[in-house]
């Protein structure tokens, strides 16, 4: 594999090389420099990819037709020791070193993987059933976007049982099935 000096120079090297992607805005807030990418046959389907000084801080795929997934890869960062064995945590962000660089590779070409499971009303998501563990199949993120407070999610009639939902599968992968 090619030399890189730094995750900036890696990571677009990847993505852009691949011909799947394309630069869309680069930003700066405080400490982080971001980098938003777009996926050309789906420009719906988003990277932004955050850097913390010379550390890969954040590596999030998004795309409006899954606010599940959306919402589950909010806030979600990489610690130092992410693609170590028994050793998954540590300080946030990534170094630049060769196995956290295939580990990067990996998810880039894997792409996503698991289903979401919403359940929609007039062509709106209420709710959202998230499946992203190969390991568990049943187990699940739950995501209401109806706007109840707690209290009328338990005591009132539950979404799937309302009149006029109806359900829709996505698996993840047709969103980003890799490069």
């Amino acid at each position: 594999m090619q030399e890189f000096k730094n995750w900036k120079e890696f990571i677009n090297r990847v993505l852009l090389d691949s011909g799947h992607f394309e630069k869309r805005e680069q930003k700066s807030k405080n400490q982080t420099d971001t980098e938003f990418f777009t996926l050309k046959k789906n420009p719906q389907t988003e990277l932004e990819v955050g850097y913390l000084q010379d550390r890969l801080i954040y590596c999030n795929i998004t795309n409006p037709t899954v606010p599940g997934y959306n919402k589950y890869v909010e806030g979600i960062y990489f610690y130092a020791n992410y693609f170590k064995e028994n050793d998954f945590y540590g300080d946030p962000a990534l170094e630049f070193n060769e196995m956290n660089r295939n580990g990067i590779l990996s998810i880039l070409k894997n792409g996503l993987s698991g289903k979401e499971v919403q359940f929609v009303k007039n062509n709106k998501v209420l709710k959202s059933k998230l499946y992203v563990l190969e390991s568990d199949p049943k187990f699940n993120y739950s995501y209401d976007f109806t706007g109840r407070n707690f209290w009328n999610r338990l005591f009132n009639q539950r979404i799937e049982k309302m009149k006029g939902i109806e359900k829709r599968e996505i698996e993840l992968n047709k969103i980003f099935g890799g490069i």
